[in-house]
């Protein structure tokens, strides 16, 4: 199975979210930002929420991920049942995986 290290920012309001990716545009720290603003634990280890198995993530992060293309720093904000999520895009990207408990897959992938 592919593990990815997640590094997020988690938040109950999409208009914070959308704030706080507008400073990472203009070049503010994701880190600081997560400290300062994330509802997640993770915010004591500035946004990072250690390695996940990445079929076991909550299928809009999944999909999120695995649609990365490596031109995007961050992608978000990503809606789960946990909040509102902005998250640091995986290098080398995810793209082309497939979910192992897709139904579709097949066994040589």
């Amino acid at each position: 199975m592919t593990t990815v290290a997640l590094h997020h920012i988690l938040l109950k309001s999409p208009l914070l979210a959308q704030d706080i990716i507008n400073e990472l545009a203009i070049g503010a720290s994701f880190e600081d930002l997560a400290g300062n603003h994330s509802a997640c634990p993770s915010k004591n280890r500035k946004g990072f929420a250690g390695q996940h198995e990445v079929d076991q993530l909550p299928e809009a992060l999944y999909q999120a991920l695995t649609a990365a293309d490596g031109s995007q720093t961050y992608l978000g904000p990503i809606a789960t049942r946990y909040g509102y999520h902005i998250v640091k895009a995986p290098v080398p990207p995810l793209s082309g995986r497939t979910r192992v408990d897709d139904p579709d897959a097949t066994a040589a992938e």
